[in-house]
């Protein structure tokens, strides 16, 4: 006689949709090795590098499958909820896990053997081609997903994530309230987000009348998100800018045109965001940013805030690269994109491995082969774009470049690599400098927001100029500690002018 146990295992893989035409041998084999199990909250079903041997389907509760960066970050790749079944495609291959899969709530499983699931699939297709039909469907979703990643601002992705969770009878008149299942951290993580970039967007997603947030609680205000997402269709970064600006102007609020507003204060730069010479010009800088942090990590200076620094400018790198796919729009423009892709690998490996003075001299040759190519695309965009406009955030983005190349030079100087090299180039990063703030100067005079912030950027770049010429070896922890505060300081001002050079008429 069967036990209580195995009879409710059989009524579970019954009900399934995967086996339910299983004839009665073959759902006996599978019944053989199944079994049940719970697992408490925060425990591992499996962990990455464990050997598969079960495919899993989840009964209550609900777990994440999530991947672990080695900068110390997690991404959920998956949330699982009741009725679902996950681990089945790692059953087919020759690799352990690549993702952990953790329970966010007490979940029970019925756990069935992989050896047991092959043999059923070599005697009943009725098994193979549904299951090779659930794992295309997965495949095609996660393909779905990394393309909206690319294509799709945050605020999109999120947006269709509610009216997922509303279903299909939501109320397209009126409005719809739907409950998270899970934590907003958790909910960053899914949309590979920072949780501060999240709460940013739905903060603007209420500021514009979208949605209205209490605790887990969504209400979907259902017919203006139909008319945003239809806007953001046509043209995704600038959707939300456009619809909290005809939102404000419908409710009577003043609108202000050609500088920069409260509005565009307030609400992240979406022309920021969408100006490609800004954002090539922001990969020169981070190439030389990245490189002074990791030679202060080798050096033992500023530990804590150099590590914080490179793992920021490492991330803002890799992001902004799949953004410059899509603001890539000539030939010229896309064989320099793929140039710089194509050596940020190596680069980008080298600068997540340990800071040593080995890779701090293959550092030296690396870094500027990067901002070789970050130069080589700003250019060229600069080229397509062929205003006044555009030459002015080119040259105040190459000053926001050089306040990171002359620390960068520094750390190398006082490393004793190339040193001859690092004097040449201090010397022409500083007469870079100067002359274009006075070109600067010049074209924007009678702008008096963009005169005040170079007189600032000055100020900042004669404080960087003496910290870099001050003391001997013997001071070089607190000189080297002055001239990466310093050089922070100084890249928040020149970032604020190109920032304002942005926002000139073409």
């Amino acid at each position: 006689m069967l036990s209580n146990n195995t009879l409710q295992i059989e009524r579970i893989l019954r009900a399934f949709p995967l086996f339910a035409d299983l004839a009665p041998e073959l759902l006996d084999e599978l019944l053989r090795e199944a079994r049940s199990a719970t697992f408490q909250r925060n425990q591992a079903i499996y962990r990455v590098g464990d050997t598969p041997r079960e495919m899993y389907i989840l009964l209550s509760g609900q777990v994440k499958l999530a991947l672990s960066c080695n900068r110390g970050n997690e991404r959920i790749v998956d949330l699982v909820d009741a009725g679902r079944s996950f681990g089945e495609a790692e059953l087919f291959g020759p690799h352990p896990y690549l993702v952990s899969a953790l329970a966010i709530k007490p979940a029970t499983l019925l756990c069935i053997a992989g050896t047991s699931l092959q043999r059923v699939m070599m005697q009943d297709s009725c098994v193979a081609l549904p299951l090779i039909k659930l794992l295309a469907r997965r495949q095609f979703e996660l393909e779905m997903e990394l393309a909206a990643n690319h294509s799709r601002s945050g605020s999109h992705r999120l947006l269709d994530f509610f009216l997922g969770l509303a279903g299909p009878n939501r109320d397209a008149a009126r409005e719809t309230l739907v409950t998270l299942g899970i934590s907003k951290r958790l909910l960053a993580s899914r949309f590979d987000m920072q949780p501060e970039t999240l709460s940013r967007t739905l903060r603007e997603l209420v500021a514009v009348g979208l949605i209205a947030v209490d605790g887990r609680q969504i209400k979907l205000r259902t017919a203006e998100i139909e008319r945003y997402l239809a806007q953001a269709d046509s043209s995704p970064p600038v959707a939300l800018a456009r619809h909290r600006r005809a939102s404000r102007k419908s409710t009577g609020a003043c609108a202000a045109t050609g500088s920069v507003t409260d509005v565009d204060r307030r609400e992240p730069d979406f022309q920021l965001r969408c100006d490609p010479i800004n954002v090539a010009g922001r990969q020169r800088m981070l190439s030389q940013r990245m490189a002074k942090s990791w030679l202060m990590l080798e050096r033992g200076v500023l530990a804590r805030r150099s590590r914080l620094v490179l793992r920021q400018s490492v991330d803002l790198f890799d992001s902004q690269l799949q953004a410059l796919d899509l603001l890539a729009d000539s030939a010229e423009s896309h064989a320099a994109r793929a140039e710089l892709g194509k050596l940020w690998l190596p680069y980008r490996a080298l600068l997540e491995s340990a800071p040593s003075r080995r890779g701090a001299r293959r550092l030296f040759a690396m870094n500027e082969q990067v901002l070789a190519a970050a130069q080589e695309l700003t250019a060229s965009f600069e080229r397509d774009d062929g205003t006044r406009r555009g030459r002015l955030v080119n040259l105040a983005g190459r000053e926001r470049m050089l306040s990171q190349r002359v620390a960068k030079f520094f750390m190398f100087q006082h490393m004793g690599i190339q040193v001859p090299k690092c004097r040449d180039e201090l010397q022409r990063a500083n007469e870079e400098f100067s002359t274009a703030l006075v070109e600067l100067a010049e074209a924007t005079r009678g702008t008096p927001q963009i005169e005040a912030e170079l007189q600032r950027v000055a100020a900042n770049w004669n404080e960087l100029r003496s910290a870099l010429v001050t003391g001997g070896d013997a001071d070089f922890a607190s000189i080297a500690r002055k001239v990466f505060n310093t050089s922070e300081h100084l890249l928040q001002r020149t970032d604020n002018a190109v920032k304002l050079c942005v926002g000139l008429p073409g």
